[in-house]
């Protein structure tokens, strides 16, 4: 074990200098700079956009792009900046961390959302909604008022004009997940990416489906919400907001807990029905606190399922593919997703479970220490059942990314040796 700390320390120590490195911009200049203004290829893929093309789009501040340094994903996305904000903080860069809220909420006052990505075929969707919560830890460390006075009302308009507006409702109360437009994917395909893409949950088609990730997001936010309401003394928004959470945790409970099973899982609106594919996903209802702690109890016994030598799986099998043209899903077994082992681990520890949120983190962050010892590097996700980079059946070799794995070094590092 002491070896483990002294790797992990030697490790984070290198990643909190890593951060200025990994900064990128989205300027005018880089805009125009063709070598920059480039759509990444994986190894392995076709250039399926027209390089030509200029998509990059405009962002006021630097900020750390998916991959960070490495050559993947250059743009700046929607949730992964929640994850890579959990690492920054840890290292004390509010700078960064101010910088990408500003990004966002820039998003949000020219677009109505924070996209998907910077970039111009992202146009039509956002993804997982955690802008609230991010916006709120920041607040919680620094105390700038002045800074959740400027937040709050467009994080208000985010909610209402985006992930409450039409497309999103449905009969359930809850918000399912839909794409305005993208004209290079089918309309399913590009719904699902907004919450995540390549996955068996669904079904084949999310527009059907009220996602647990999130609608336990929109929970977190509400709430988020809610306590900034307070902060700034509007004591009628805050009862507004508290009320829509409770009454959205009301709803995820009745549609998505089976009591047979013990478990949450996703559902169909449109069949009326239970989508049986056990994820992860079910534990964001401990992360948003939507679940009771009875129901903790119930899914910490669960955690088995995707427990592995090296890790949590996302599934705890291989599921068949919901969609014909793709023999293999990204989102499941074996795949271990760095900001999944992040989101357990803390919601683990929102429930006292201190124990299993070390042991978990102590097995992926072993993984992912003896990686970087072979390759010199952090990768995108990794294999959890055999302890590799081997999926070799996926859409395209496994990228290396700093991002959400270098915050995930940092912050299950300190989960794993916390005293």
């Amino acid at each position: 074990m002491a070896d483990l700390f002294q790797r992990w320390k030697s490790l984070d120590t290198l990643i909190s200098q890593w951060w200025d490195a990994d900064t990128r911009r989205a300027t005018e200049p880089e805009i125009l700079d063709p070598r920059v203004n480039r759509v990444w290829i994986p190894e392995g893929g076709e250039e399926d956009r027209n390089q030509e093309e200029k998509t990059l789009l405009f962002l006021p501040f630097p900020y750390i792009s998916g991959a960070g340094s490495e050559a993947a994903f250059p743009e700046m996305y929607c949730w992964d900046v929640f994850f890579v904000n959990s690492g920054l903080l840890l290292h004390n860069r509010h700078d960064i961390v101010r910088n990408h809220l500003l990004n966002h909420l820039f998003s949000i006052l020219r677009f109505g959302m924070v996209l998907n990505g910077n970039r111009s075929y992202y146009l039509t969707r956002s993804q997982t909604p955690l802008l609230a919560q991010d916006v709120w830890r920041y607040y919680s460390r620094t105390e700038d008022l002045d800074f959740l006075s400027l937040a709050y009302p467009l994080l208000k308009q985010q909610f209402l004009g985006y992930w409450d507006a039409d497309h999103h409702r449905t009969p359930t109360g809850l918000a399912n997940c839909r794409d305005l437009g993208d004209p290079a994917l089918r309309p399913e395909l590009a719904a699902e990416a907004e919450v995540l893409d390549f996955t068996p949950l669904f079904g084949g088609d999310v527009r059907r489906c009220v996602p647990l990730q999130i609608n336990c997001a929109l929970v977190a936010y509400l709430r988020a919400l809610a306590r900034m309401a307070r902060a700034l003394k509007r004591p009628d928004e805050t009862t507004r907001w508290e009320k829509e959470a409770d009454h959205r945790s009301h709803l995820i409970q009745k549609l998505c807990w089976n009591p047979s099973e013990s478990f949450f899982f996703e559902y169909d609106y449109v069949g009326q029905k239970q989508i049986p594919v056990f994820s992860l996903c079910a534990f964001w209802t401990l992360w948003a606190e939507v679940a009771t702690p009875d129901q903790a109890d119930a899914l910490v016994t669960q955690l088995q399922r995707f427990a592995f030598p090296h890790g949590l799986a996302f599934t705890d099998r291989i599921y068949p593919s919901p969609h014909p043209e793709f023999e293999w899903l990204q989102w499941q077994y074996p795949a271990g997703w760095p900001p999944m082992q992040m989101m357990v681990a803390e919601a683990l520890l929102n429930f006292g479970y201190t124990a299993e949120a070390r042991r978990q983190a102590r097995a992926f962050l072993s993984l992912v220490l003896d990686q970087y010892d072979i390759t010199g590097k952090l990768w995108e996700k990794y294999n959890v059942v055999e302890g590799n980079l081997s999926f070799p059946h996926e859409r395209y070799r496994v990228p290396a990314m700093h991002g959400w794995a270098s915050a995930a070094v940092a912050t299950l590092g300190r989960v794993a040796f916390s005293d």
